[in-house]
């Protein structure tokens, strides 16, 4: 049987509260289940996970860290280490033990655990309990995430969002790429602070733009 969306998350939302993780809304990245912590100077650790399109139930998570809460975002300066899989820090001998045969035999390889019973489940959530240390613990991980400027300009796309919004937005003006439908729970006019001030900073304007930082404006709103 096809493992679904909402099945995968009814079976790890528990054990991913207890290791600190909140769940949030997410209608705009691509993962299928978004779980976010939030760390000390500004920093999270986002765990999002992928189902397989070709095995019917079979599903893995990758950790992403940033001052951002955009999953899995490593254009330009962003380091390719703060976006990994949890399966990439295990030992051979953990793969063995919380991996089934096909993925437990490759050392370093890719990591997949079913979705047909709960003892996967129970396996995954002991993975991530066990690498999220080694993921953070990355050579200069941190400092290389804090010197992005990519990162920077997201940072400072926010607060110039969370400024929008203390002041107001107006109503009068007219918006370009403010979603037809509604998106999750993020209100409407938080959209229209991402245009507002993504046009201010001279910024991408377009609909992609647009609700990647209105999203990521409302997850870091909910995580406080």
């Amino acid at each position: 049987m096809r493992l679904t969306k909402a099945k995968l998350l009814s079976k790890v939302r528990e054990g991913l509260r207890k290791l600190e993780y909140k769940e949030v809304n997410d209608p705009v990245t691509a993962a299928e289940g978004l779980f976010v912590k939030n760390l000390s100077s500004g920093f999270f650790i986002t765990l999002g996970f992928t189902i397989s399109r070709f095995y019917d139930s079979r599903f893995t998570a990758d950790f992403y860290l940033s001052k951002t809460t955009i999953w899995a975002a490593t254009w330009g300066d962003i380091p390719l280490e703060s976006y990994k899989r949890v399966g990439a820090f295990l030992t051979s001998e953990e793969r063995a033990l919380f991996l089934d045969t096909e993925y437990g035999t490759i050392e370093g390889g890719d990591a997949w655990w079913s979705g047909d019973n709960i003892d996967s489940f129970n396996n995954f959530l002991e993975a991530v309990k066990i690498t999220e240390g080694r993921f953070l613990a990355q050579g200069d991980l941190f400092i290389k995430v804090e010197e992005s400027t990519e990162v920077q300009e997201l940072v400072d796309h926010v607060s110039g969002l969370f400024a929008v919004i203390d002041n107001g937005v107006d109503n009068s003006r007219k918006y370009q790429f403010v979603p037809d439908k509604k998106l999750g729970d993020i209100p409407e006019e938080w959209f229209k602070a991402a245009e507002i001030t993504l046009s201010n900073k001279n910024a991408i304007l377009n609909k992609n733009t647009i609700k990647r930082l209105a999203a990521d404006a409302w997850r870091q709103k909910v995580l406080k």
